[in-house]
């Protein structure tokens, strides 16, 4: 029997055909799965990866990363059983003098796969090239794809193209926008992607049509990652972007971890904010399998959305999705997004009750009104924040009622 999946928007369309089982319309967890949920971005499990390399078959050097219910990455178990895992390729950029520079890219692999992702991240021997002519690199990047989805042991645990997203760093980013490019991906990211290092004007960002995400440092210490408004404003939409105001091009890594740039940018949350968002993107555009509405519970600004957990959710919940809200309040961790989490309250005094709730709930504030009750229509007539102040989103418009005739 066959289960089909779809899921459209103006943007981009996918479909998946299941023939491994057909999920309960209530309860569409199989009953194979050891917990009562397929792991998504808002309920997280724990993490495993394994280590690949041509002795065992693959096409180059890899880590992959996946869910798991084992605490210890190194000896867990992939879970399966819940529904199968969207794939995600991460390229790395180029660190002169660098050892195995794919192993020290973790903290966001893993958090994708604590999300519900299978996330490969091979080893690019060619990288220091400039990428408008490594073929190299990018003949890898597309052989560890289809290694992944034919070879690899647990190709079974994931989603069927096209099912799959792609990420990279610096020319890593440049890279994965060229294969991108080539089609059969569902959403893309780009950390201090040097896109605008080119040798003409078709830049490979500008062509692509899916769902983009760029995170980028401070201008003019990290130039070349920097879109200029005439290159943002030619891209498509869906697209988003978050600029790090002090980050630096190396900032996504620990303190001393690559020769290159050995110290940081002031701000110690780059890193973990940056895994936030990129878990958020993926989970809007390309959700695990069994989640075909998580999209609906990511805000447009990628801002990580508070967690409801049950009790054994919590368990494997702990140190998740804790890098964004570490910013709030340091002056060094400012950032800037695009769409902007800042909105405008909309001027409601003197408005009927129904059509202030309608107009405040249209700016993704809350509602909450007090007074009225007595005789003939309700009113506003006094609200608090003003109409015109910013806030951000999700804030409280207080507003106080009056019945009867609005003067």
């Amino acid at each position: 029997m066959t289960n089909k999946k779809e899921r459209d928007d103006p943007q981009t369309h996918w479909s998946a055909d299941d023939s491994s089982f057909e999920p309960d319309e209530v309860n569409p967890v199989p009953s194979s799965c050891p917990i009562s949920w397929q792991p998504n971005a808002l309920a997280p499990v724990f993490h495993g990866f394994r280590d690949y390399d041509p002795s065992s078959g693959a096409p180059a050097p890899m880590r992959v990363f996946f869910p798991s219910l084992d605490g210890s990455p190194y000896a867990a178990e992939i879970l399966k059983g819940c529904g199968r895992y969207p794939l995600i390729i991460f390229a790395h950029g180029h660190c002169q003098g660098a050892v195995e520079l794919f192993k020290q890219w973790y903290q966001l692999p893993a958090q994708l796969a604590r999300a519900g992702y299978v996330v490969a991240v091979p080893h690019l021997a060619n990288i220091g090239a400039h990428p408008s002519g490594n073929d190299t690199d990018l003949n890898t990047l597309s052989a560890v794809l289809q290694w992944m989805r034919s070879t690899w042991e647990h190709r079974d645990a994931i989603m069927p193209a096209p099912a799959t997203g792609i990420s990279g760093h610096s020319f890593g980013g440049v890279l994965a926008a060229r294969l991108a490019n080539a089609g059969g991906f569902v959403a893309y990211a780009s950390l201090s992607g040097v896109h605008i290092d080119w040798p003409d004007s078709h830049f490979p960002i500008l062509a692509l049509s899916i769902p983009k995400l760029f995170i980028m440092g401070k201008p003019g210490e990290d130039s070349f990652t920097t879109l200029s408004d005439t290159m943002w404003n030619a891209l498509s939409v869906p697209k988003h972007r978050a600029l790090f105001k002090n980050g630096l091009h190396w900032d996504y890594l620990p303190d001393g971890q690559t020769p290159c740039h050995p110290s940081r940018g002031p701000c110690p949350h780059v890193a973990g904010a940056t895994a936030d968002l990129v878990t958020m993107f993926f989970a809007r555009y390309l959700p695990p399998e069994l989640n075909p509405n998580l999209p609906n519970s990511v805000p447009e600004t990628l801002v990580p959305p508070a967690l409801s957990l049950t009790a054994e959710q919590q368990f494997y919940a702990g140190s998740y999705l804790n890098g964004f809200v570490s910013l709030q309040g340091n002056p060094d961790c400012r950032i800037e997004l695009y769409p902007s989490p800042d909105r405008v309250v909309p001027y409601v005094v003197s408005s009927p009750r129904a059509s202030a709730e309608q107009d405040v709930l249209s700016a993704d504030l809350v509602p909450e009104f007090t007074g009225g009750g007595g005789s003939g229509p309700p009113w506003v007539e006094t609200q608090h924040p003003a109409g015109g102040t910013v806030v951000p989103m999700g804030s409280t418009v207080r507003m106080h009622l009056k019945n009867g005739p609005i003067p």
